[in-house]
């Protein structure tokens, strides 16, 4: 398999990813605003991992992608996130997740779904 076809998988493996962790974050800040702030910090934490990787993964595709996804946009809200985490705001928790993550995970998930042509 040639270095394209490889990115073009990972690529393909990205939507679904994204997709995965558009799913998980929604079920974060269902937990959050139901209270369940154990279950909610279980899944920030697989969150954060999950985005590490999206990251990576995405900035090794750069050049195969169709509107190139600039990951740097997400520095804020996961500074945002340290510091809501740092003083176990719950709430800012969610909201950070909502209103900050969520779309930019979704907008990742639109961008590369335009590279597979989906």
């Amino acid at each position: 398999m040639d270095q394209r076809a490889e990115k073009m998988e990972l690529i393909q493996t990205l939507v679904e990813y994204t997709g995965r962790l558009i799913k998980g974050i929604n079920e974060a800040v269902d937990s959050f605003h139901e209270g369940m702030e154990g279950k909610g910090m279980d899944l920030v934490v697989q969150i954060i991992d999950g985005l590490k990787w999206t990251m990576e993964a995405i900035t090794l595709t750069l050049d195969a992608q169709v509107e190139p996804v600039d990951v740097s946009e997400i520095i804020d809200p996961l500074n945002a996130m340290i510091e809501a985490l740092e003083n176990i705001d719950y709430v800012l928790i969610g909201d950070v997740l909502e209103y900050e993550i969520l779309p930019k995970v979704e907008e990742w998930n639109q961008k590369l779904n335009l590279t597979i042509g989906e």
